[in-house]
Parts: C-alpha cells; structure tokens; sequence
C-alpha cells in the first residue's frame, strides 16, 4: 500500500500544471491562490462564512495580530473576497464561492 502511494505522487508529480488541469491558471487566479495560500487566511475565510464580523471579534476568533489581520482583509478586499459593510467585514458572493470550493479541497486532504 505504501509503496502504491508513493509511485502514484511520483507519477503526479511528473505531470505539469497544463496537463493535469488542461490548463494554467490566469493571472489573477494566480494572485488569489498565492493570498489564501497565507498563514491564517483560510481562519479568515471560514469565520467570516459563518457570520458578519467587527474587526476586533475577527482578531479574537482566529488569533492573528492586528498588522497582519489588517494586511491579509486589505489583501482580500483588493480581490473582492470580502468587504467593509459599516464596522463589519463580510464575503462577497465570489467569496462564498471560494470558501465552498476550499472546504470541498480540504474534504479531499
């Protein structure tokens, strides 16, 4: 069974990114992955998905300090994942789309 596995992630690896997916990802796929891909972003993503939240209730449930935390919303208000509704932050509907898409690569993982 091992070994199985370990000559099918040769075998993965050998394939590039065009063949396995038929194609590359643009530009600005490029720069969503290489955001979400952040340490504490994915925290992010998923406490907003469960509701509206103020920046400090943000910084309370996923643990990141205030420079980052600011950093990584500003980040994803450039990409339209969530924006600033009065005090709160939110998902944008492009950001609920990419939380059901993570949660179904992480149901892979």
């Amino acid at each position: 069974m091992v070994i199985t596995i370990i000559v099918i992630m040769k075998v993965v690896s050998m394939i590039d990114i065009d063949t396995l997916f038929e194609r590359r990802p643009g530009e600005e796929g490029q720069r969503v992955l290489k955001v979400i891909s952040r340490s504490g972003m994915s925290n992010i993503l998923f406490s907003l998905e469960r509701a509206s939240l103020r920046f400090s209730q943000l910084m309370f449930e996923t643990k990141l300090n205030p420079g980052i935390l600011d950093r990584h919303l500003k980040a994803l208000m450039q990409l339209n994942i969530v924006e600033k509704n009065g005090d709160s932050y939110e998902l944008t509907p492009s950001g609920r789309k990419l939380v059901k898409i993570l949660e179904q690569l992480f149901s892979i993982v």
